[in-house]
């Protein structure tokens, strides 16, 4: 069963990178896995249910990469410098494959999608501590309060809507909120560490 579903979330995901989200039906997978529609009946019952896995699946691997940065081991700062990184090359990327497809195909989704970057940004209030420890973040931030106010940002601000409304991309809006969030709360120990990330990093 497992192969299975692997060979199906496989010709989903193929179809979600062709930027075909809107053609995903039951008939299309069960054809481009190579196997019968009970088959796929078993695995996932409706077109919904499908549509769901092929798309958290996807938002997760790729959410797993910024993990891997998260918990390896080295300064704070530099990881969180890896990880604004990761997100800078991710999110264009999940914008033109997930975001604009799954409002168009699936708009229920947003909110599952929105809930898996909520649990990642409390992830980084561990990270925040750490880099306060360290003297390269200001140790006068609450890291809680900092954490709920980026949270309440991304929410409301990195969003399909507004997206649309402003006219403006996700890069350019993730890039205001990595100004306001990151770079504001660098103490000179802080700046001098990020020169030295940005140097080894070219």
């Amino acid at each position: 069963m497992d192969d299975a579903r692997e060979k199906i979330l496989e010709a989903g995901r193929e179809m979600l990178l062709d930027g075909r989200l809107r053609d995903v039906t039951t008939n299309a997978i069960a054809e481009r896995a190579r196997m019968s529609k009970k088959t796929l009946y078993r695995i996932f019952p409706n077109k919904e249910r499908l549509l769901e896995a092929i798309v958290l699946e996807f938002v997760e691997a790729n959410l797993r990469r910024g993990d891997a940065i998260l918990t390896r081991e080295g300064k704070a700062i530099g990881r969180i410098l890896d990880l604004l990184g990761f997100f800078g090359e991710m999110i264009p990327r999940v914008q033109s494959l997930v975001v604009n497809q799954v409002q168009e195909v699936a708009p229920d989704l947003w909110k599952r999608i929105d809930a898996a970057r909520m649990e990642r940004v409390r992830a980084l209030v561990g990270l925040f501590i750490e880099a306060q420890e360290e003297g390269d973040l200001r140790g006068d931030v609450d890291p809680d309060l900092w954490a709920l106010l980026l949270m309440e940002t991304v929410r409301h601000v990195l969003t399909p809507k507004t997206l649309y409304e402003t006219g403006r991309s996700l890069p350019e809006l993730a890039e205001a909120v990595r100004l306001v969030y990151f770079d504001g709360l660098l103490t000179e120990v802080g700046r001098a560490a990020v020169e030295r990330w940005r140097k080894e990093s070219r």
